[in-house]
């Protein structure tokens, strides 16, 4: 499935795009905000890739902009008893945050969660340093649900991890509102 949008297209992630991922993710400015505090290689993003295309507990999209590929966007750990997945979304280039990539991406996602795979819970987890993304997160329905403390080290700092969700009963009212 490829859906497109007035600033991003979301697409399957290839193989291929492997190589430019290791490139962004390596990126200090980046890490950040991603869990993962080690290095990748190609070898690991290509196995990553290739683990996440066979499963049925995940569906993972590259986001482009005019072609580039600048993230990656997904639903993981799908419950399909409960309808509930785990969000996720990374514009790993920095030249692209603070554009509105980000909102249209996840309006894109929940649509595709709640409209496409009859999703019930869409959950996510941020650390509270990332204020851009929870910014977005909110702007998009999600509501604060809960906080692990210090659940993160960074730099020489402990930080906590905002868990945030949305329903699908939220999600409609919301899209009823537009």
């Amino acid at each position: 499935m490829r859906m497109e949008g007035k600033l991003a297209t979301l697409r399957p992630i290839e193989v291929t795009d492997a190589k430019k991922f290791v490139e962004l993710i390596n990126d200090e400015r980046t890490k950040d905000y991603l869990s993962g505090v080690f290095p990748i290689n190609e070898f690991m993003e290509e196995e990553w890739i290739k683990k996440n295309a066979i499963t049925h507990n995940a569906v993972n999209f590259a986001i482009e902009v005019g072609g580039y590929l600048v993230g990656s966007t997904g639903l993981m750990a799908i419950d399909w008893v409960a309808r509930s997945a785990e969000y996720g979304i990374a514009i790993f280039d920095p030249a692209y945050w603070d554009k509105g990539i980000g909102t249209e991406v996840t309006h894109m996602m929940l649509r595709y969660a709640f409209e496409y795979l009859n999703l019930n819970r869409v959950w996510l987890r941020v650390f509270e340093n990332n204020q851009r993304a929870i910014r977005v997160y909110e702007k998009c329905g999600f509501i604060q649900e809960g906080r692990m403390r210090q659940a993160r080290y960074l730099k020489g700092q402990y930080i906590d991890v905002i868990i945030m969700g949305i329903l699908s009963d939220e999600y409609w009212r919301m899209k009823s509102e537009f």
